[in-house]
């Protein structure tokens, strides 16, 4: 580590985004302080115990785990997780509907004679979804060097790792799945490719998280979200950087259009050479800078949410006996058809379940959680919102979900009857509440067929020295790219700072080559 530059940055938000900004600019030698409104470090990247048992709020599956990815040597760097953590399984889930199934295997193959097993008429169109989805497990975006700041010669060694991508971005990224499933004839592949993952993404999202997972990048860290940030925070305070739990920052001081430091909602403030924002993006644009600047890249998509949705999601959770519930021979996530029920704004068909027995962290007593992921996007925030203002209400409403769902499950699965226990309901207004998450969304805006995919700078017109970092400066975010958008800030830092800004620095690189 460099300590010839003593300059300070303050870090508003310890998530993945807030914890990765922190750790590269220890590593490039900058004096970090994180301001983090919660007691604990993680943001959305967590996991809370309910009678003992450990819910995973995050990750169902983490993008990077296999040696060609640009992301492992990231994950290496802050410390997240060792090769020997990472569960890798052989499917992405099953699929059911009106009483046929569908696994979703990872080996291309086996996926192929499944389809063809449930729809031999469809063979024309399978196969060349089986080339989509093979040609999807090769894409690897270039994360190394954020490309407002990259030289000429690094934009020139991007674009050939692009460009066998671009055929399939463009028959895939302007098409919803929707419209995509009409091609077939089975009513069991037009479900699967609406379910692929929750949401109404554009066809390229779906399939390349599924490819993710099935070229084996997609692996599950041992001891879930919360054990693999500890990780990651034990690497950041081990280099030296500092942190302050339960300081929520009020706002974010300015001088003649110059970020300088920041106001804690106690009234303190604390001064740095540069501020790194790594929180939801409208918090800081309406709250932290006081509506006194404008974003358009980011004020285009909020004012069109109709457009440019923002994915939450309703979070049930329960308890069950392992032996039963692993004698049902579910694969990990598992997805059936019902009877329509509402829940908020919104009217569902599906039930979708992921069960945590493949990590024994999970197994409590002989149980082990499983959870309940309801699509609800920012339609449905309004719903919440209001009814969190009658706290008696919204516990409730949160108790007949939980009993409603049951329901549905122990009619499903009859030998689960009577021994579900609801253990926690997270609704949208709950990540608001936790993380200030505009709208309640996990994540950032969604990747549909109707909208254009945003690439931020991570700078806010006429301010200097101030940088937004997090999932919100890449749709359609997620982990990865927080992970990647805290680098960046910190990358984007050492340019203006006239300083080698290449992890690692090109001349350890020499050095190892001459070597």
């Amino acid at each position: 580590m460099k300590n010839t530059s003593t300059k300070k940055i303050i870090i508003i938000g310890a998530g993945l985004s807030g914890l990765s900004a922190g750790i590269y600019a220890r590593l490039s030698g900058f004096d970090v302080e994180i301001f983090e409104k919660n007691p604990v470090a993680g943001g959305l990247c967590t996991s809370w115990y309910r009678k003992g048992y450990k819910i995973d709020g995050c990750i169902h599956w983490l993008t990077g785990t296999n040696d060609y990815s640009c992301l492992k040597p990231m994950w290496k760097t802050i410390g997240a997780w060792e090769d020997e953590d990472i569960i890798q399984g052989d499917n992405f889930g099953t699929i059911e509907y009106q009483s046929q199934k569908l696994v979703m295997w990872n080996d291309s193959k086996k996926l192929e004679e499944e389809l063809l097993r449930i729809s031999p008429e469809d063979k024309k169109q399978i196969h060349k979804f089986i080339k989509y989805f093979d040609k999807s497990k090769t894409v690897d975006f270039p994360l190394e060097v954020p490309t407002d700041i990259a030289t000429l010669g690094e934009l020139m060694k991007i674009g050939p790792r692009m460009i066998p991508n671009l055929p399939l971005l463009a028959k895939t990224a302007t098409i919803s799945c929707e419209r995509y499933s009409r091609r077939f004839k089975s009513p069991l592949i037009k479900y699967f490719l609406n379910n692929i993952v929750p949401g109404k993404n554009n066809l390229y999202s779906n399939i390349f998280s599924y490819a993710t997972v099935a070229s084996y990048n997609g692996g599950v860290p041992k001891g879930g979200s919360k054990d693999m940030m500890d990780k990651v925070l034990k690497r950041y305070l081990e280099l030296g950087g500092k942190i302050h739990y339960v300081r929520e920052v009020e706002q974010i001081l300015t001088e003649k259009r110059k970020a300088v430091g920041i106001r804690l909602k106690n009234g303190e403030e604390h001064f740095a050479d540069y501020v790194v924002s790594c929180v939801d993006i409208l918090y800081v644009l309406e709250h932290l800078l006081k509506r006194k600047y404008r974003s358009n890249r980011f004020h285009s998509r909020l004012e069109k949410i109709h457009k440019y949705p923002i994915p939450s999601c309703l979070y049930v959770t329960y308890s069950v006996d392992a032996k039963k519930y692993k004698d049902l021979g579910l694969t990990t996530t598992y997805q059936f058809d019902t009877k329509p029920f509402r829940i908020g704004y919104t009217s569902l068909t599906s039930i979708r379940i992921r069960d945590y027995s493949f990590d024994e962290s999970f197994i409590h007593n002989g149980r082990v959680p499983i959870n309940v992921l309801i699509d609800q996007t920012d339609i449905n925030y309004p719903f919440w919102k209001m009814l969190s203002r009658d706290r008696k209400a919204y516990l409730a409403e949160k108790e007949q979900i939980g009993d409603r769902i049951k329901n549905i499950i122990e009619e499903k699965f009859p030998s689960l009857k009577g021994d579900l226990e609801l253990l926690d309901v997270a609704t949208p207004f709950t990540y608001h509440r936790y993380c200030n998450s505009s709208y309640g969304g996990y994540m950032s805006f969604a990747w549909t067929s109707r909208n254009m995919m945003l690439m931020h700078n991570g700078k806010i017109r006429k301010i200097k020295n101030l940088y937004v970092s997090g999932q919100w400066t890449q749709m359609p975010g997620g982990l990865p790219l927080a992970l990647a958008s805290g680098k960046f800030s910190i990358q984007r830092i050492l340019k203006k700072e006239h300083r080698d800004y290449h992890f690692p620095p090109k001349e350890k690189r020499r050095k190892a080559n001459d070597k």
